[in-house]
């Protein structure tokens, strides 16, 4: 038995007190559900400001471009005219790649085959 009151001595095999610990917001199934949608929306917010894709230059308008600037029409064949959007440098800024051959050869290859990057914001075309 205990001789001090009410608390019992170490050793009597009485456990101690339970100590009501308070639980961090990682350790509720709530706040960890807060946790990871913050953790989202800080990431979908970098990737919308970091990463703009605003393509002010469409694909119709680069191919124009890029014939004006070759000074030729591609042949009518979709092996003549090949268009891909390109992310270059850093910041990142976008480009069209627009590949363009004049006509094909009797076994199917393009003939003077050009490629051009045209800049998406500016239009400005250069050789690639």
């Amino acid at each position: 038995m205990s001789t001090s009151g009410d608390r019992p001595e170490p050793g009597d095999g009485v456990p101690p007190a339970p100590t009501a610990a308070r639980r961090g917001l990682r350790d509720h199934p709530l706040g960890r559900i807060l946790l990871l949608l913050a953790v989202l929306g800080i990431a979908l917010f970098a990737a919308r400001t970091c990463a703009s894709q605003n393509k002010e230059i469409s694909q119709e308008e680069a191919v124009e471009i890029a014939v004006r600037f070759v000074g030729f029409e591609p042949c009518a064949e979709s092996v003549c005219l090949q268009i891909r959007y390109l992310q270059q440098g850093i910041p990142v800024r976008g480009y069209w790649l627009v590949g363009l051959a004049e006509s094909l050869d009797e076994n199917g290859e393009p003939v003077r085959p050009v490629s051009v990057l045209v800049d998406v914001q500016t239009g400005e075309a250069t050789r690639a």
